[in-house]
């Protein structure tokens, strides 16, 4: 049952954002400018998920299972899973620095809802951080 999910889902997620796309492309001008761009993003977004699961599915398919064991033994390797860790570490410091930076271009811009918003991510980015630090901890 949990395979048919793994094929199932992605699948219908595909399905969606071409319908979601060929919805945007002949409904065109019709459609308000920020519906389209939601319309397309999501397309978009859903579509690389879907498309990256299910090439994800087809690669594993083929591995022998000497493959499958030393991809496994890879991804449980403590050098790895330190490096993994740094990666992530650094790379939350610099989407922080990306989000300050659109939070202060729609401060000097002087749109409301946008810099609440960025705010709003900012604060969730942090959060997000904290729990994981948290979960992580309870782990180890």
């Amino acid at each position: 049952m949990k395979d048919v999910w793994k094929k199932t889902l992605p699948a219908l997620a595909l399905a969606v954002a071409v319908g979601l796309g060929v919805a945007a492309v002949v409904l065109g001008d019709r459609l308000d400018r920020p519906m389209s761009g939601l319309c397309f993003g999501a397309a978009g977004m859903l579509g690389g998920l879907a498309c990256s699961r299910l090439l994800t599915a087809h690669w594993e398919r083929k591995w022998t299972p000497e493959q499958r064991r030393e991809m496994d033994r890879a991804e449980r390797d403590e050098r790895n899973v330190a490096i993994r860790e740094k990666a992530a570490h650094t790379s939350w410091y610099w989407t922080l620095y990306l989000l300050w930076a659109a939070f202060l271009v729609t401060l000097v811009l002087g749109s409301g809802f946008p810099t609440a918003l960025v705010s709003v991510l900012i604060v969730l980015h942090c959060l997000f951080l904290m729990v994981n630090l948290g979960r992580w901890a309870r782990r180890m």
